[in-house]
Order: structure tokens, then C-alpha cells, then sequence
């Protein structure tokens, strides 16, 4: 072995040691958590899938986010992935006999402003989350984040790219939600 090769070796190992030891477990090899085996109801009212935040002043010009549109086409689907059974419902009081019902609520929108046409933006979501079980009880409460990043664009495709930041940033949170339900111990102890 060359003076280099043993160089490299010796930083490669300790790299790959902090890559194994860093990676999420996902149960067998490549397979995700498994799903509660529970009997779920979304709460998804029209109020929420309707929801819209404005930002930005007079001064620097206002944008609204249409949010809640795209987090009702986003969030049934990943959450599928951590119920064994997911009911849609439009109102709290049709969730049934749901085991959990789950009760999403937007907190706030934050967007960076840009200068320049292909600079790039962030925006980020904040729902908080409150399950409930079937007696009505909160048994968990959390605030789950969303983020994107996007070029602003220009004049013909700003409003087009704020759609797309809008979202990819839901597509996140649905997917950060979904790996926070499974991760609470409070909603597993309603499998018991």
C-alpha cells in the first residue's frame, strides 16, 4: 500500500463509520416503519383547505399562499403510509369510531424575499398537529415544519414558482408529519 492509499483509507473508514451510524433505521433492510394498526380519521375542514396567508407589505409587495389547497392534496396520502386505515372526514364530529383522530392547524408561513429573478427563496409551513382518541382526550400535540426551496422567477413566472414552493413545502411537511405520528409513543399506546 502507497503512502496515499493508506491516507486515504484512513480517512475514508471514519467517514464511512459516521455515515453507517447516522442513517435512520428503517426497520429490515430498506423497509419503512410499520404503519399503527389503527382506525384514523384527517380532520380536513373546508375552513382549513381553504386557508391563505398573505405576506409582505405595501412597500415591498404583497403574496398570498394559497396553503390549504395544496396541504389537503398532500396530506391523506403520506399519512396512508402511517395508518393502517385513514378516513377523510370534513368535521371532527364525523370521525366515527375512529381509534385516533387527527387534527391539523396552520401556525404560520415565513418566505424570504429576493432580489434578483433566479435567486432563490425558501418557504416554510408550520401546522401544529393535535391527536385525539376516541373518547375526544388530546393525547398528542405537535408542531411539524415544511420546507422548499424554489426559484422567485421573473414577471411571467413568479406566480407559477410560488405555486410550485407552495407545493413542494406541503409535500415536506406531509412527509415530516407522517414520520413524527410514527415516531410518538403516544400514539402507539393507543394500539394497545
Amino acid at each position: 500500500m502507497t503512502p496515499n492509499q493508506s491516507v486515504a483509507a484512513l480517512l475514508f473508514v471514519p467517514v464511512m463509520a459516521v455515515a453507517v451510524a447516522t442513517a435512520p433505521s428503517q426497520g429490515k433492510e430498506g423497509q419503512a416503519p410499520p404503519k399503527f394498526a389503527l382506525d384514523a380519521a384527517l380532520v380536513l375542514s373546508p375552513e382549513f383547505c381553504e386557508t391563505k396567508f398573505t405576506k409582505g407589505s405595501t412597500m415591498s409587495g404583497k403574496e398570498t399562499f394559497e396553503v390549504g389547497k395544496a396541504a389537503c392534496e398532500s396530506l391523506e396520502p403520506a399519512l396512508k403510509t402511517a395508518f393502517s386505515n385513514l378516513a377523510r372526514v370534513d368535521a371532527e364530529s364525523a370521525s366515527g369510531s375512529a381509534q385516533v383522530v387527527l387534527l391539523p392547524r396552520f401556525v404560520d408561513v415565513g418566505a424570504t424575499r429576493t432580489v434578483g429573478a433566479f435567486s432563490d427563496r425558501e418557504l416554510i409551513v408550520l401546522v401544529e398537529w393535535t391527536a385525539k382518541d376516541a373518547q375526544a382526550r388530546t393525547v398528542w400535540i405537535a408542531t411539524v415544519q415544511g420546507a422548499a426551496k424554489r426559484n422567485m422567477g421573473n414577471v411571467f413566472t413568479a406566480g407559477k414558482n410560488r405555486r410550485r414552493i407552495v407545493e413542494d413545502s406541503l409535500k415536506d411537511l406531509a412527509k415530516q408529519s407522517a414520520a413524527k405520528m410514527l415516531a410518538a409513543q403516544e400514539i402507539r399506546d393507543l394500539v394497545r
